[in-house]
């Protein structure tokens, strides 16, 4: 990206002005966010399943230490 300068008018122009329209204009990067939403997405989504799996687990180890003696 090319240094601006942001201090002082240029030849009448607004350079601030024009770096954030660039920027905005930038889509490098859109990409790799775009895969991170996804990814956030899933994990919430798998966080959430394993929560409602997590009481039936639960039964399952229940019912093994039930099966052996006590004592």
């Amino acid at each position: 990206m090319p240094v601006v300068e942001t201090h002082r008018m240029v030849d009448g122009e607004y350079p601030v002005l024009h770096f954030f329209i660039n920027f905005c204009k930038n889509e490098n990067g859109a990409t790799a966010i775009e895969y991170g939403l996804i990814a956030g997405i899933i994990s919430a989504a798998l966080i959430a399943g394993l929560g409602n799996i997590s009481s039936g687990i639960n039964a399952v180890f229940q019912f093994i230490v039930d099966a052996f003696p006590k004592g």
